[in-house]
């Protein structure tokens, strides 16, 4: 599976994209605002956690797809469709990118095409966000996509021992058109 947009091209994470990814995901800056994401990243889990990822795609339980520039082959980032409920047609949308090439629009297209994938292909209702509130870049990302500010989870991840807040988004697939 490969998904294109204008200057990206999105395709499942591979283990070759390991020496790539991993001194990205594992930058202080990047895992901060991430929020499942510990820091630092330990090394050993980070191939597991791509071979999981894979069997979930293959159930069709998420799509977890390497950012890759078109221009250049590497892999920058990640974006996944996640915690798919087929029974109501609904998921949610995580995504990620290596900070040297934070403020150029990479993430903003990639996860718009992830988001046309979801309602186009995969058929889904609803597709959800969230971030933290100080993550600032990931709230405009998400609200430059279309979606609507649904609420605030309290104290709905714990990270580094503090309990920390998520503002929670939705889009329908009647608002994406």
């Amino acid at each position: 599976m490969k998904l294109e947009s204008e200057r990206l091209i999105l395709r499942p994470i591979e283990e070759s994209d390991v020496p790539a990814l991993f001194p990205l995901i594992n930058d202080a800056d990047v895992a901060a605002d991430m929020l499942s994401v510990p820091h630092p990243y330990p090394e050993d889990e980070y191939v597991p956690w791509i071979r999981k990822a894979r069997e979930a795609m293959e159930r069709r339980e998420q799509f977890p797809m390497a950012i890759v520039l078109k221009e250049t082959g590497l892999p920058i980032g990640a974006c996944d469709i996640l915690n798919i409920s087929w029974d109501h047609m609904r998921a949610e949308i995580a995504y990620w990118i290596g900070k040297e090439y934070w403020g150029r629009g990479y993430t903003t297209e990639a996860a718009k095409r992830m988001i046309e994938f979801g309602f186009e292909e995969l058929g889904l209702e609803r597709i959800s966000a969230g971030c933290f509130p100080r993550n600032k870049a990931s709230a405009r990302i998400i609200e430059k996509l279309g979606f609507t500010f649904e609420g605030l989870a309290r104290h709905a991840y714990k990270k580094d021992g503090e309990f920390l807040d998520e503002l929670r988004f939705g889009i329908l697939r009647s608002d994406s058109r």
